[in-house]
């Protein structure tokens, strides 16, 4: 695992984050930020309303994508895919 330059997806008042090695969700929980490391994700679902990362301990984050734009959900989309290829959910 690998850092990389970070992404960022700014998503209505939260920011996601993500370095190749930890998710970062900002403004996400009461306004608190959280820090996953991709080795604890066991689960990256994305639907048109959310995005859903699942860790070790069956903790879930939740990215509310209802109201924003195209471009933004495009953004998650591709920000979680890099999440689920780093911790070796998909081929």
């Amino acid at each position: 695992m690998e850092s990389s330059p970070p992404q960022d997806v700014v998503v209505g008042n939260s920011v996601v984050s993500f370095d190749g090695r930890v998710l970062e969700l900002f403004g996400h929980a009461a306004r608190q930020g959280n820090r996953v490391h991709v080795a604890l994700v066991t689960g990256v679902v994305v639907h048109d309303t959310q995005a859903v990362v699942t860790v070790r301990g069956g903790t879930d984050y939740t990215v509310v994508l209802s109201g924003v734009d195209e471009a933004t959900k495009a953004g998650v989309r591709a920000l979680m895919e890099r999440v689920a290829q780093a911790a070796g959910l998909t081929s």
